[in-house]
């Protein structure tokens, strides 16, 4: 702890000068520069319970429980993204007070702390900061791991660091593990304090906002949600084969980073694709085999136009996204062979034939071939429904962290 807090301080003046050169750049503002730093000159009054989650996917999923705790407590809810707390403030929930996460230095946290009559920190999913964590212990403060994940290799890369891990993750008071690959390496890693599992992301709703363009026909139209580098290739040849049997057939092609738009454009030209992109303001309407979805914050607009979604970031290893978005769009799921990050949910699928795994652009163009066939999908989302039907109880987890809280 000792080693990291110095490392810490000596990366400070770069960490400060960065964010200064945002401001410069006016991604941020002053103000979001202040916030960063700590320098909060407001705070929640009453008893306050502080919610912590990294970004727009975590605070999305924390929401049912975030606006739970919101009804009895003061909230303090901090983030890591201006996008994030846009999103917080967009729910506007009463009694709730959203910031930018302060940096992790021992005593910007310790000086927050102090200013408040803190009940409880709960923080979803992951980002685990020794420093902010070491602060809330020291101040007696229960602490929760909602929801909480780690994979295989971020557990490894904690191990090298067993002193360290051990007082950050020994720091917990309650730990709501993901499922029960996450519980067991946490528990290696110091946790000590299990309660239920739960699994946040199976609360996503789907967003009722209005899509940017129509589609003619979501039954014959097919999504690639988050692709990651390595995988729009495959992806693309299995939709030339498909085109070949189903030639009315459209593919949504949502890149991870929107950045590789004009990368995948390329790919789609020496493959002869038809494809437009939504970064250069092209419509979905218009003629083409493809539609490169390059642009941040509509992917709740390409789940509901389309009838079938592979789930990406399974091709390659990194892991496997989320079935839950798609599913809650009532898209039929597909998907690879790396899915480590939700083991227990497509476990689950391929139980109750609820998704198809897919290793190669073969297996790939055959299922959606076979999903576009008359009830094919639609079958296959109720199966799916079955399977991650929510066997864990939102209210066992939110009655552990009000027990917490009154200790």
């Amino acid at each position: 702890m000792l080693l990291y807090r110095c490392l810490f301080t000596l990366a400070l003046p770069f960490l400060v000068l960065a964010l200064l050169i945002r401001v410069l750049r006016r991604v941020e503002s002053f103000a979001d520069f202040r916030e960063r730093l700590g320098l909060w000159s407001v705070l929640p009054q009453g008893h306050v319970v502080w919610s912590h989650a990294a970004s727009n996917g975590e605070l999305a999923a924390a929401r049912p429980i975030i606006e739970k705790l919101a009804d009895d407590n003061a909230l303090l809810i901090t983030c890591n993204s201006i996008s994030g707390k846009h999103l917080v403030q967009s729910w506007d929930l009463k009694n709730a007070d959203c910031r930018l996460a302060p940096i992790d230095l021992a005593r910007v946290q310790r000086r927050i702390i102090r200013k408040m009559d803190l009940r409880l920190f709960a923080l979803f999913e992951a980002d685990f900061w020794p420093n902010r964590l070491g602060a809330l212990k020291m101040a007696h403060i229960p602490v929760a791991l909602v929801g909480g994940r780690i994979s295989e290799k971020s557990a490894k890369g904690w191990h090298r660091f067993n002193g360290l891990a051990s007082r950050v993750f020994g720091s917990f008071d309650l730990v709501c593990a993901q499922d029960s690959a996450s519980r067991q390496r946490l528990k290696s890693l110091g946790a000590r304090s299990f309660g239920p599992h739960i699994a946040l992301k199976s609360f996503y709703q789907a967003s009722q906002h209005k899509t940017p363009h129509p589609v003619p026909d979501r039954d014959t139209t097919w999504l690639a949600a988050s692709t990651h580098e390595g995988e729009d290739a495959v992806l693309l040849n299995a939709h030339k084969q498909v085109l070949k049997s189903a030639p009315n057939t459209k593919m949504i092609l949502a890149p991870r980073h929107p950045k590789r738009g004009d990368e995948i454009a390329k790919i789609a030209h020496r493959l002869g694709l038809k494809a437009t992109q939504r970064s250069k303001g092209e419509s979905l309407d218009q003629a083409s085999e493809l539609y490169i979805a390059d642009t941040l914050g509509e992917m709740d607009s390409w789940y509901a136009r389309a009838n079938i979604c592979f789930v990406a970031g399974s091709l390659v290893a990194k892991g496997g996204h989320t079935p839950f978005e798609p599913l809650a769009h009532d898209c039929a799921i597909l998907h690879g062979p790396h899915f480590e990050n939700f083991t227990e949910p497509y476990g689950a699928l391929a139980e109750h034939q609820g998704a198809i795994l897919c290793s190669n652009e073969h297996e790939i163009a055959r299922s959606v071939l076979a999903l576009l066939a008359p009830n094919a999908a639609e079958t296959q989302v109720q199966n799916a429904r079955k399977a991650l039907d929510q066997t864990h109880s939102l209210e066992d987890v939110l009655s552990a962290l009000r027990q917490l809280s009154k200790n």
